[in-house]
């Protein structure tokens, strides 16, 4: 005799509250809504608005030896290849504040970085950024080789930036996310905030 039991509705409606209670905790895990505070990253950010933070874009795990069975794994332990060159970054301050800061990647491991003339340089290659940046950087920093699990960042208002022409690279543990979208002011919304580094002929940095 077999009994055929009927949960009805009330099971439905519970288990989609349940899936929907999990979806919303992993989102909230991976995307954390961030809004920006100065005027540092004009002009591709500006004071006051909200942009959407991917917080597993830099997750780390280390596989130990079976690392070189994964593709893109070079740049460390990262699960999906870690910061490039022009990302737009969301960092802990060096400065042991509370609020987290927001750059662009200039520089990877092994990469050096320099600014001279108005210009940023890496790896020799003089960057065109007038697309980008508020004005060319009216100061000069000294060639620096950015080391293992440590990035070079700017903001794109170079002059009006603390960023690591002042305080270095930043190591990888800092790391929170990488933006992926403006959410807010509703005229500027969309993605596209990370970019390839050129040269003046165009040619992307290597």
């Amino acid at each position: 005799m077999s009994v055929n039991l009927r949960y009805g509705p009330l099971r439905d409606i519970v288990e989609t509250i349940i899936l929907a209670l999990i979806v919303f905790l992993l989102a909230r895990e991976a995307i954390q809504n961030f809004q920006v505070e100065g005027s540092s990253m004009e002009r591709t950010l500006t004071d006051a608005e909200f942009v959407l933070v991917n917080k597993l874009a830099y997750e780390e795990v280390n596989l130990g030896p079976f690392d070189v069975l994964v593709p893109g794994r070079s740049n460390g332990d990262f699960l999906f290849g870690g910061p490039s060159r022009g990302d737009v970054i969301v960092f802990r301050s060096p400065f042991g504040e509370t609020r987290d800061f927001v750059k662009r990647v200039i520089g990877v491991p092994g990469d050096v970085v320099e600014v001279r003339d108005r210009t940023v340089f890496v790896n020799s290659m003089g960057l065109a950024e007038d697309d980008y940046i508020t004005a060319p950087p009216n100061y000069s920093a000294q060639p620096v080789t950015v080391l293992p699990e440590h990035y070079y960042v700017l903001g794109d208002n170079r002059n009006a930036s603390q960023d690591s022409h002042i305080f270095g690279p930043i190591h990888e543990d800092s790391l929170v996310g990488k933006v992926i979208f403006r959410w807010f002011p509703l005229d500027k919304i969309g993605g596209g905030l990370s970019r390839d580094l050129v040269d003046a002929e165009g040619v992307k940095v290597r």
